[in-house]
């Protein structure tokens, strides 16, 4: 029989973290490296990936909040 687990909400989190981390270092790296000719498309996805990483914390926070509730519950 197979089994078929879903990730953890942490892991899912982390996953997403590190993706707009790896973004946010390109975008800033190609910026730096504009010599003066910047790209507006990096700038965009620049503060796009920084308003996906701070979503990101929000999640986890959220997710921290309600394992705590949920621990409380059976405390």
């Amino acid at each position: 029989m197979t089994s078929i687990s879903a990730p953890t909400p942490y892991a899912t989190v982390a996953a997403g973290l590190q993706s707009s981390s790896a973004r946010v270092d390109r975008d800033a790296t190609a910026i730096a490296s504009s010599q003066g000719d910047i790209n507006p498309t990096d700038v965009v996805s620049l503060s796009s990936d920084a308003l996906t990483f701070k979503a990101l914390t929000k999640v986890a926070q959220t997710v921290d909040q309600n394992s705590q509730r949920l621990l409380d519950m059976f405390a």
